[in-house]
């Protein structure tokens, strides 16, 4: 098991832990294809999540049932394309995953604020 614990490794379990249900999010608004997913992934959250092979996730949510695949269609950049959508289950899925990662982050923030100064808990702008 690594021992390397630098905020890049960390960053990385983040994203593994937190992309199903970011991915759940954006397809609520709409139906998308792999590539645009990760667009939008990093478009929508300022850059902070970038992820470079969405297809590992799409293809563990679609066989929990958390994702539909979609018959192939022309992308708006003429290509055919595999779009997917969320399911009912997904929607149920994210709702409960999103509790959990809001109940979760209002702990942590609870108590780092709580023994943390605040000159330890400002962001780093070097």
């Amino acid at each position: 098991m690594s021992t390397d614990r630098t905020p890049a490794v960390i960053e990385e379990n983040l994203k593994k832990a937190l992309v199903e249900m970011l991915v759940l999010a954006l397809l609520h608004e709409r139906e998308y294809h792999a590539p645009e997913l990760t667009q939008a992934l990093a478009d929508r959250s300022g850059g902070a999540v970038n992820i470079s092979f969405p297809y590992a996730a799409l293809y563990r949510m679609i066989e929990q049932g958390y994702i539909l695949e979609l018959p192939k269609r022309k992308a708006p950049d003429g290509r055919r394309r595999q779009y997917y959508a969320v399911s009912e289950a997904g929607r149920r899925y994210f709702r409960e995953t999103w509790a959990v990662y809001r109940r979760f982050t209002a702990g942590v923030d609870r108590l780092v604020a709580a023994v943390c100064p605040e000159e330890e808990r400002e962001e780093d702008k070097s």
